[in-house]
């Protein structure tokens, strides 16, 4: 009876250990020169693991995909707070888009601007047709 109630003892206590290392955890740690890096599993943060007298300390890999996340999030901040004065002064803001599609062309004018300049444009090539015209006839010599 004693050795039934010590086997189910150690299967009790060895189960949970078992189950632990088919499970994945928030963390896998690899082995890496004298220490180990672990990754994140949840926010994929990556960090160095090294033993420091007798005790393992974990300091943060420096990660370039924290910096842009960072980035992101002040460019969102400042687009919604440039969004909020255009609302404020009575501008239409342009449209969102959604990141890996082409932006709008809300920047290039309409049509009726794109006339406007090409009237603008002609009456100066006109001005300055006439001027080359004059010039070139103060210029002709007299000819008998």
């Amino acid at each position: 009876m004693r050795i039934r109630f010590v086997i189910a003892m150690l299967l009790a206590m060895i189960a949970p250990a078992l189950a632990q290392d088919a499970a994945p955890g928030r963390y896998t740690m690899t082995p890496a020169g004298e220490g180990m890096m672990r990754l994140d599993t949840q926010t994929g943060a990556v960090s160095r693991c090294i033993r420091d007298a007798g005790n393992w300390v974990c300091k943060s890999v420096a990660d370039d995909r924290m910096a842009l996340e960072n980035e992101i999030d002040r460019l969102s901040n400042e687009n919604q707070r440039l969004r909020a004065v255009m609302a404020k002064r009575g501008l239409k803001p342009p449209p969102e888009t959604k990141p890996g599609t082409d932006a709008p062309n809300f920047w290039l004018p309409d049509d009726s601007k794109v006339e406007e300049f090409m009237s603008f444009f002609e009456k100066i090539m006109r001005r300055f047709k006439q001027m080359a015209e004059s010039m070139q006839g103060d210029a002709a010599p007299d000819r008998p």
